[in-house]
């Protein structure tokens, strides 16, 4: 019987709402400068507005993990999709502060299942040998989002902005904010209609899809890693009533510290990319709204090869040199290299004066942010597949506790920049944000040095060894 291709339809779906997620959440690092003007905000509120989002996404992660294995995928992910396009869409409809501080707030909260959810049906819908490979595309398509927000968000705005007394354009953000609601409602029911938590419930899966799936766990990476170390797994129910969060095994972990202190470390050096950019391109290269979009897209972008070539190298090196350095090492480098990348747009603001009838010195900054993002995403894929092979039946709450640090991360972000920064910033405070950048990325490529893929996490699983 040839095998059904319903796992492809499943990571597609699981991409377009990765693509979805990030759309909306990165919306606003281009749509901040109308809003901060439209609703009187300060550098400072706006600094925390940016924050809000993570505090809760990251509170959130293992609460909205641990829901996923216990009612199930399907459920969870529609409803948290719904949420957050809602939230998303009462953003453009609020006048007050206030409310779109809590509303930003809540829409962290709704979207932090999301990748939790994303793991867990990887694991049940993939083999082993390729999970990396699943996690990377499923990983791009949030940063497809992300690449898509800062150019849609300006077409939108420009499209529905009104010309001022003075002539400028006004508005416009609000609008694109409750188009993007709109599509997150019609996204849940694809989602709700299409997707089953596991092959075994979905009508389209077929026998022999389903052998492939969960019998080729350990086989497809033999003689690599000895096929008695990874059982042959049956899909995996969802956590039984009576089932808790590993949280001893979990905090014991040097590996999954090591894990969540790289994740911590990495998303306070990449949310630059997403949110303080387009105002580094505004302020100091004087880069008008169109051109700050496709600036902001490129290293996005750049993000996008590294998380597509991160699949292919994880799963190649755990072929390679096992399963703890096929993780390991994709983290580590990547850290590196992304450090370097900030050393560039450091090297190049500390020796370059800005030209305001010049592009050379952006678009050259927008390279050295290109190497940064590149391999930042590279070693993603490692990030995701580590959940998968440590975490087992929890592999969505695993994923929840690393994501939740990674989150912190990007949550004190926004107010670090800004304590750096300030309300009017110089040339100098801007080099050293790059340098700041710089540092951090280099401290978590310290931290993914006792990652350890081979250690099962609050399950009986044995130890997975390396022939």
């Amino acid at each position: 019987m040839q095998r059904t291709s319903v796992r492809i339809l499943v990571a597609g779906l699981l991409t377009l709402m990765a693509c979805l997620l990030y759309l909306d959440r990165y919306a606003v690092g281009i749509a901040s400068k109308s809003m901060k003007v439209d609703l009187n905000m300060t550098e400072t509120q706006m600094s925390w507005f940016l924050s809000a989002f993570f505090w809760s996404y990251a509170l959130c992660q293992v609460p909205a993990g641990w829901l996923s294995d216990r009612f199930g995928p399907r459920i969870m992910l529609t409803v948290y999709i719904l949420a957050w396009s809602l939230f998303t869409g009462l953003l453009g409809v609020t006048t007050q502060v206030s409310m779109v501080l809590l509303l930003r707030f809540l829409c962290g909260a709704a979207q932090a299942g999301a990748y939790p959810v994303c793991s867990g049906m990887v694991r049940k819908w993939f083999p082993l040998s390729q999970r990396g490979s699943a996690s990377s595309v499923v990983a791009m398509g949030g940063r497809s989002g992300a690449v898509l927000a800062p150019i849609l968000t300006a077409a939108l705005i420009t499209a529905f902005a009104v010309p001022s007394a003075s002539g400028a354009l006004v508005g416009g953000w609000q609008q694109a904010l409750i188009v993007y609601g709109f599509a997150g409602i019609i996204v849940a029911f694809i989602f709700a209609w299409i997707c089953r938590d596991s092959p075994v419930l979905h009508p389209w899966c077929n026998e022999a899809e389903q052998n492939f799936i969960t019998s080729s766990t350990a086989a497809s990476l033999t003689p690599t890693i000895e096929s008695a170390a990874v059982p042959a797994e049956s899909v995996q129910p969802t956590v039984a009533e009576n089932d808790r969060f590993p949280l001893v095994a979990v905090v014991t972990s040097l590996s999954l510290w090591g894990n969540s202190l790289t994740q911590f470390l990495t998303n306070i050096g990449w949310l630059f990319v997403v949110t303080w950019l387009p105002r580094y391109l505004g302020d100091v290269h004087s880069v008008p709204l169109n051109e700050q979009a496709v600036m902001t897209a490129v290293p996005t972008l750049a993000g996008i090869i590294g998380m597509l070539s991160g699949g292919w190298w994880t799963d190649f090196a755990a072929h390679r040199f096992g399963l703890k350095w096929g993780r390991r090492l994709p983290m580590m480098a990547t850290r590196f290299t992304a450090a370097a990348g900030y050393g560039i747009c450091l090297f190049l603001g500390m020796t370059y004066m800005p030209d305001a009838e010049s592009r050379w010195l952006p678009w050259m900054m927008i390279g050295g942010l290109s190497v940064a993002t590149f391999s930042c995403d590279l070693g993603v894929p490692a990030m995701w597949a580590y959940s998968n092979d440590v975490g087992g039946k929890y592999t969505a709450s695993v994923m929840g506790w690393a994501n939740m640090h990674g989150n912190f991360g990007a949550a004190v972000a926004p107010p670090l920049y800004n304590a750096i920064l300030g309300e009017t910033p110089t040339l100098s405070q801007w080099n050293s944000l790059f340098a700041f950048c710089m540092c951090v990325f280099a401290l978590a490529g310290v931290a993914a040095s006792v990652i350890d893929a081979t250690k099962p996490i609050g399950t009986s699983e044995k130890k997975l060894s390396i022939a």
